[in-house]
């Protein structure tokens, strides 16, 4: 029984097989968590420019609804 156990444990040491899952899960991991630290770092700016086109955008209908 200790034989067997010790080849079956040995196979399992050679093979590489899921080795490639392994590195498929991190490689995919690693590029959502820097897709999210865009998203994170880009949303506070488009937020501020947005909102001063808002603003510009307000002020340029009253200026015109006022001149009629």
């Amino acid at each position: 029984m200790q034989k067997f156990i010790k080849s079956k444990l040995a196979f399992f040491k050679r093979d590489m097989s899921g080795a490639v899952t392994v590195d498929w899960v991190v490689l995919t991991a690693a590029v959502i968590g820097l897709g999210i630290g865009v998203v994170t770092v880009f949303s506070d700016g488009t937020t501020g420019a947005a909102a001063t086109s808002n603003q510009n955008l307000a002020q340029a209908m009253t200026a015109a609804a006022n001149t009629n």
